[in-house]
Order: structure tokens, then C-alpha cells, then sequence
């Protein structure tokens, strides 16, 4: 760690009047500083001492919020050696709520990058009209983007609209819109339910050579078909992402039976 680095991250500070835990505070902090890349996969943290000083906490707190880093995947401890930045996983958290990719990695202070390899309208596979109930006349809206993080190739997703919901979406510019947030703000069509599911399946020749892996790669394929009101379908989506990248959170609650507390 240079001293710049170490003097830009003493300026950073906890905030002792704020109702957040400390821990939390310092995760944030640690956090920002590896998306902003100015620590690097292998870069050595501070040591807990050097953590404590110049935060001013105690090393409980530098614990909590080392152990919390170190159970996302976004850093490694080395036994005898010290506490290093990981080659990151991009935890994708899947909870009730309809949320996009885009928002749940923009969420964690990634910035997504977006190159569209395929927009247009054309007629609907079988597979297609069935997930999202088409007559067989129906065209769909055809979007194929490859997805990058940190400058590396994470994730190719197929998604397919029904054209009559979505006119003139072939005009829109998706390296920088988000396709739910384009939904909701200029179709006024909400996502408010998906159906989805992953498997663990081998890159094939054309995966690999757009993810950069070798043939056979494990890989994530997760395909899922989202809801508006109503219980309309409005889009069916295939993706592939990288399994090493990778890391899903499900968070769920249990609704407690009337009368309880």
C-alpha cells in the first residue's frame, strides 16, 4: 500500500455522531475504495492495527468489517501474511422485489458497462411465444448485450419483448439505459414479478470466446421471464455468466401466521 494511498484513505472518516454502526461505516468505506479500483486484485490491506489508528476504533470493529468483506469475496485473508483484495465475485442479490442486474451491481458501486451486439424485431421462436403467450404472428424485440465489469466480459444475456408492447424500443440506446428502468420509465410498464432459474452448465465454443474462457468453462445459464401487473409477461431472457465471477444472495421472509408476534 503506497502512502497516498494510505494518506487518501486517512482522510476518510467515521462519522461517530451517525446512528450507522461503526463496522458498517468502515465495510462502506473499504468497500468504495476497491470499486473505485484504487486498490487492485492482490493489493495488501492496512493491517487491523493500522486500521484501529486511523479510524479510531476499536479492533472489534476492524474485525466486523474485514470478516463482512471477506464473506462477500471482495477480499482474502493469508495466513502469517495479511488481509489482500480478491479477484472480485459480483454478488447478484435475488430477493422478492423485481430488481434488474443492472441495479443490483450499480447498487454495490460497480459501474456496468454495455456493448449491444443485436437489436431488432423479428418473428418469435417457439420457446419464446410460449414463456411470453404470443400468437405465432407476433414479432418480438430482440436485445443481445454482452455485460462488463471492471473492463472484463461478466455476462451475455438474450432477452426477448413482445413488439406491440414496446414500439420504436430499436431506437433506444441500451449502453447506457437500463432495459427495466426503460420499462418503467418510458413504456410505464412496471416489472412486478420474474420467474427464474440458474444451472451450472459448460461454456460452449461461441460462450467462451465472448466470456474470454476456455472451452468447457463452468458457467451460470440462468433464464427468466418477467411480470407486469396483471400477471402479463413482458420479457424472456436467457443469460451466461462467468461461475467464477459469480456469487447469488437470496433473502427471503417468512410471513408469521396471524396472532403472532
Amino acid at each position: 500500500m503506497t502512502s497516498n494511498h494510505r494518506d487518501r484513505l486517512s482522510a476518510a472518516e467515521i462519522d461517530k455522531s451517525s446512528p450507522l454502526p461503526y463496522h458498517y461505516q468502515l465495510r462502506e468505506i473499504l468497500r468504495a475504495e476497491i470499486a473505485a479500483e484504487r486498490w487492485r486484485r492482490g493489493d495488501q490491506l492496512p493491517s487491523e492495527h493500522q486500521l484501529c489508528d486511523m479510524f479510531q476504533v476499536s479492533r472489534t470493529t476492524v474485525r466486523e468489517a474485514l470478516d463482512a468483506l471477506v464473506n462477500e469475496g471482495l477480499l482474502t485473508r493469508e495466513k502469517g501474511l495479511g488481509t489482500f483484495v480478491a479477484d472480485p465475485k459480483f454478488i447478484e442479490t435475488w430477493t422478492g422485489s423485481a430488481i434488474g442486474f443492472s441495479d443490483s451491481i450499480t447498487q454495490q458501486g460497480y459501474l456496468i458497462e454495455t456493448q449491444v451486439l443485436e437489436l431488432d424485431v423479428r418473428p418469435a421462436p417457439l420457446r419464446v411465444r410460449q414463456e411470453l403467450n404470443l400468437q405465432s404472428h407476433e414479432d418480438i424485440v430482440y436485445l443481445k448485450r454482452l455485460r462488463y465489469i471492471l473492463k472484463q466480459p461478466i455476462l451475455i444475456v438474450t432477452s426477448y419483448m413482445p413488439a406491440r408492447l414496446f414500439p420504436r424500443m430499436t431506437e433506444i440506446d441500451f449502453t447506457v439505459n437500463s432495459l427495466y428502468q426503460t420499462f418503467r420509465r418510458e413504456y410505464n410498464i412496471p416489472v412486478t414479478r420474474v420467474k427464474r432459474s440458474i444451472e451450472a452448465i459448460a461454456a460452449d465454443e461461441d460462450i467462451a470466446a465472448q466470456l474470454d474462457l476456455p472451452l468447457g468453462f463452468p458457467i451460470m445459464f440462468i433464464e427468466n421471464t418477467a411480470y407486469t401487473n396483471g400477471g402479463t409477461p413482458i420479457e424472456y431472457y436467457n443469460a451466461w455468466r462467468r461461475g467464477d465471477k459469480s456469487r447469488f444472495q437470496f433473502e427471503y421472509s417468512q410471513p408469521q401466521p396471524s396472532g403472532e408476534r
